[in-house]
């Protein structure tokens, strides 16, 4: 039989929680990141009158919905 301190079993089982609490957080941040970066692909800023639009079609020149400009899609970057 193995001997193990009491002191031992809540050492392990605090740092297998942290563990699993960590690895938990990282992957929802991976899946929150890579919605993110989905989302933003769609949205298209307008040169003239800096709005922000979403355009889900694959065309490259885009009319804006405000001015009527035609925009290039381009990556929109995080402030």
């Amino acid at each position: 039989m193995i001997r193990v301190s009491l002191d031992s079993l809540i050492v392990v089982y605090l740092t297998l929680l942290l563990g699993i609490l960590f690895l938990v957080w990282v992957g929802v941040e991976l899946v929150s990141s890579r919605r993110q970066r989905r989302r933003r692909r769609d949205f298209v800023i307008c040169g003239i009158c800096d709005h922000i639009y979403e355009d889900r079609t694959e065309r490259k020149l885009l009319n804006c919905p405000r001015c009527g400009a035609l925009n290039e899609r381009s990556a929109v970057r995080e402030i």
